[in-house]
């Protein structure tokens, strides 16, 4: 090889590629300077990457017996925006100042709803699997089995009613232009308002069963990629809905109700 081809090769290595091209085969350091998320990432499944710069993801994987493909595919889904908001694992970005319901409802979609979704789907994929794999090792997993489920049919049933019921709702609340309006979408809104309280509570305390009983989603030594992410994953998603709620609560139905009021 001739100085211009080696000068290529080495220019094509210092140019920063995009997070979606990477291989398995891409040194730790080169992952992390496509996406500034990806590095918090790989260190939130026990990945310390200041000692793993000049190594590859694969090397390490074998190393550490993970699959190189399941943690690279996971921080490519969870470094990159989704739909033109954040990633479900990516920060949520800072709340806007909001003055319209409607503002609120696509705002909370975005943000929280859409990601959330996506977080029961992966770990709806994940927990059989690790289940099966590791239930006798980790008997805590066989604990969880029966809360997961529960705690999955609330949150599909919450989020089910907040799309298809109370938004649209508070949507035709705020368009309303009539000067009041009528008995039966009030009626509606206020058994809305406590469905949502009723909901959120058993939510919160599934999420603390969860996590009690789940070994509060602390990794052992030699937990496989597969747990690691899982467990990544249900942090994440108890934060996430932690904060929906927080938001829904001192934020949205105040000013549902507030507006409310004005129309009755």
């Amino acid at each position: 090889m001739d100085w211009k081809e080696t000068e290529l090769t080495q220019n094509l290595m210092e140019t920063p590629q995009s997070l979606s091209k990477l291989t398995p085969d891409a040194t730790i350091e080169q992952i992390v300077a496509t996406n500034n998320l990806a590095g918090e990432l790989l260190t939130s499944i026990g990945l310390p990457v200041s000692e793993h710069e000049n190594e590859t993801l694969r090397s390490v994987c074998q190393q550490q017996q993970w699959s190189e493909v399941e943690v690279l595919n996971w921080i490519k889904k969870h470094s990159t925006n989704v739909n033109g908001g954040t990633g479900s694992i990516g920060k949520e970005s800072q709340m806007p100042r909001i003055s319209s319901l409607t503002d609120w409802t696509d705002y909370l979609e975005r943000e929280f709803l859409n990601s959330g979704k996506s977080l029961l789907e992966e770990l709806n994929q994940s927990f059989p699997q690790v289940l099966k794999i590791h239930g006798n090792q980790y008997s805590w997993l066989k604990n969880v089995k029966w809360h997961f489920k529960k705690f999955d049919e609330t949150l599909e049933m919450y989020y089910t009613f907040e799309r298809k019921k109370f938004f649209p709702l508070l949507n035709r609340l705020a368009t309303n232009k009539k000067r009041s309006i009528n008995h039966g979408t009030v009626q509606k809104l206020e058994k809305s308002f406590s469905i949502l309280e009723r909901d959120q509570f058993r939510l919160q305390q599934q999420m603390t069963t969860i996590r009690e009983k789940g070994n509060n989603f602390d990794n052992p030594h030699n937990a496989c990629s597969t747990l690691r992410i899982q467990n990544k994953n249900f942090a994440t998603l108890f934060a996430k809905l932690r904060k929906q709620f927080k938001i829904e609560t001192e934020h949205l139905i105040p000013h549902a109700k507030e507006q409310l009021q004005a129309q009755k």
